[in-house]
């Protein structure tokens, strides 16, 4: 972000052991007592900051390039859309053939509200994108920045290495099986929670 010129304001949830590191001074640091993991995490920062114009996420092993990236997406960001970026993957969800959520990614503060939540509330941490993708397509709200590179490294690429995160593991126990069920029944409440957010538009 530095490098870019351009390191936006941040929430952070700590949600284990504290990093030996210093965070940009202007950034939120939150500290959990216990391991939240990625949904928890991210609906406990929704909670603290609710009345927010937009919120934006960036996952993990991700290096913004463009500069003023992030001013670039808060300018696209609308009440009720969503914005990605361009993160050089240009990944496809196989199962319903939408564009991948981006490694920089921003939801309207309106649509979030109505929503409740940040990421769906019912999962540990996978398909959380999925929903978000279903949402945004649905909806036609969808808009892509694709001057805007924020690169997403994978290690199934080789571009970093595997570490404790990537076991899928949330007290003690896989969480990828039980994440699909969740994500699975909250399909079956679709096209309810479209109608729903089409008359709050």
């Amino acid at each position: 972000m530095i490098e870019t010129g351009d390191v936006p304001l941040v929430a952070v949830m700590i949600d284990g052991p504290s990093y030996d590191m210093v965070w940009p001074a202007h950034w939120r640091i939150h500290q959990s007592s216990e391991h939240l993991e990625m949904q928890r995490a991210l609906n406990a920062l929704f909670k603290l900051y609710p009345h927010e114009p937009w919120y934006g996420l960036i996952t993990d092993h991700s290096r913004p390039e463009t500069r003023d990236w992030s001013y670039q997406i808060e300018q696209a960001v609308k009440p009720r859309n969503m914005v990605l970026v361009n993160d050089t993957k240009n990944r496809m969800n196989p199962e319903t053939g939408y564009r991948r959520i981006t490694s920089a990614s921003c939801y309207g503060g309106e649509l979030v509200r109505d929503l409740g939540w940040v990421w769906l509330p019912t999962v540990v941490h996978m398909y959380g994108d999925d929903a978000w993708e279903r949402i945004g397509n649905a909806l036609g709200c969808v808009t892509y920045l694709e001057n805007v590179i924020v690169r997403d490294l994978l290690f199934r690429d080789r571009e970093i290495v595997r570490d404790e995160s990537h076991r899928r593991l949330y007290r003690g126990r896989p969480y990828i099986p039980g994440d699909k069920q969740a994500y699975t029944d909250w399909l079956d409440d679709f096209p309810s929670l479209m109608l729903e957010l089409r008359e709050a538009d």
